[in-house]
């Protein structure tokens, strides 16, 4: 198949995925870009606003190029042997330190289950560690997207 062929069968399966359900050539171009398909799914799936699943493909895409593998080893905290941040979010190690408020670290805790950094490359736990710094942020008066400077 051509380029073009497969970009509108693309968008066709985006629009539907967004619940467009009978969605025309015209209306198709009027869909928001999609950078990421994979975070799109993977968002959606989990429940997630409207408005956070757009960001989330914005932000995921800047940070990691849609790569669940991504791996940016100049963020200076170490957890474990492994420095810096993972994953399609691009989460920082310091979300599954241990510190006094969280001895567990925060990510830990909050979703309830033990971490380790490579964790972090498995794109559904990647995801929801996401939401629970975008919850945590509102919690505290923030957009949610504070930690991707995505306010």
């Amino acid at each position: 198949m051509n380029g073009v062929i497969m970009k509108k069968i693309f968008v066709y399966i985006v629009a539907l995925s967004l619940g467009f359900t009978n969605v025309s050539a015209v209306e198709a171009k009027r869909l928001p870009k999609v950078n990421c398909p994979n975070v799109l799914k993977l968002t959606t799936d989990a429940g997630w606003a409207d408005n956070d699943v757009r960001m989330a493909d914005v932000i995921a895409f800047r940070e990691s190029h849609c790569n669940p593998l991504a791996h940016n080893k100049t963020d200076p905290v170490t957890v474990a042997g492994v420095k810096g941040s993972l994953g399609l979010f691009q989460i920082n190690l310091f979300w599954i330190s241990k510190t006094s408020a969280y001895p567990k670290g925060f990510l830990q805790t909050v979703l309830k289950r033990n971490l380790v950094p490579t964790d972090l490359f498995v794109p559904e736990i990647n995801v929801a560690a996401a939401e629970a710094i975008i919850e945590y942020n509102r919690g505290n008066g923030g957009c949610g997207w504070q930690a991707w400077n995505g306010c």
